[in-house]
């Protein structure tokens, strides 16, 4: 918890952060796609299957949630005892929003069906053993994650600003005419 507080008061971190996970994911799509077992490919299809599911009705929450659990099972698949150490951290930093938020990704116009092509290019190069493809793949996607954190977080941004004009507009037109606002008490 404490490094976790740390991070968040970092205004870079979320850059820093997706930038290492952009790496470390191709790396981990790559042997994935080279040592996925029988068991982890059916891992991977269930999780896949369930993604489209909650992508067709719509279930943002679920389609979230499927979307750690499919990058986590793309760590494991792996296997690399490092690598899942420390994807794994990176993935209880996504589950708990501390500074990087899924919400304003997915919630982009576009970016849900997006996001669940990425996933499907992972998979495919995963279980066709491609480990040049699933890297490529993966990496494309964080970039893609990215690049949509970056427009959410400055349209987050544009959105407050326009709020606090929208709200010193109205304080200014709902006072008498010569009134000067009030000071606020300390």
């Amino acid at each position: 918890p404490i490094m976790l507080e740390l991070i968040a008061k970092h205004p870079k971190a979320t850059y820093d952060y997706l930038e290492y996970r952009r790496d470390v994911e191709g790396i981990a799509a790559g042997y994935a796609a080279e040592r996925a077992t029988e068991h982890d490919k059916a891992l991977l299809t269930d999780i896949m299957t369930r993604m489209e599911a909650a992508h067709g009705y719509e279930s943002y929450q679920e389609e979230a949630e499927l979307d750690i659990d499919f990058h986590n099972a793309v760590c494991e698949s792996a296997h690399n005892i490092l690598l899942m150490h420390a994807l794994r951290s990176c993935y209880r930093v996504l589950a708990n929003g501390v500074f990087f938020s899924r919400a304003l990704v997915y919630g982009l116009p576009g970016a849900r069906d997006e996001l669940l092509q990425q996933h499907r290019a992972v998979y495919d190069a995963i279980m066709a053993g491609d480990a040049q493809a699933a890297r490529r793949a993966a990496q494309a996607h964080m970039e893609f994650v990215e690049k949509y954190s970056r427009e959410a977080e400055r349209a987050k941004s544009w959105e407050t600003m326009s709020e606090l004009r929208r709200a010193q507009r109205l304080e200014t037109a709902e006072r008498p005419a010569g009134q000067k606002p009030q000071k606020k008490a300390s």
